[in-house]
């Protein structure tokens, strides 16, 4: 009697679980990159926004009042929400800014971005 070459049931088995556990490792590995890199987007067009406003109360002719304010805009096809709250500092003709960014959509209050800067008085009214 002639034995036939090939692979045994027992073997097929055990190399399909080898490429099913291989897969797996996979696919969890592009899931957390595709996770990561949309983190990233988030961000990085919640930063933009951010510096967005923070060019706006720099370019404005009035000097900011102290306080808070916030409101929304559109960017790279999503609403954003900023918040902006202008500090008084020691030296009288120096405010602190600080502006936080987050998704309109999103349900909790963390920003996404944050961008302290200060603003000077010189040549505002």
């Amino acid at each position: 009697m002639k034995r036939s070459s090939g692979f045994t049931l027992l073997e097929m088995l055990v190399a399909v679980a080898v490429l099913a556990i291989a897969m797996g490792a996979i696919l969890s590995g592009m899931a957390r990159y595709a996770d990561n890199a949309g983190r990233l987007r988030e961000k990085t067009v919640a930063l933009w926004v951010a510096h967005n406003r923070l060019t706006e109360l720099s370019v404005q002719l009035a000097w900011p009042d102290i306080g808070k304010s916030d409101g929304e805009v559109e960017m790279a096809g999503a609403k954003w929400k900023w918040e902006v709250e202008i500090k008084a500092t020691p030296d009288a003709r120096l405010r602190r800014a600080d502006i936080s960014v987050r998704p309109a959509k999103a349900r909790n209050k963390d920003a996404a971005a944050s961008l302290a800067a200060f603003l000077a008085d010189t040549g505002r009214q």
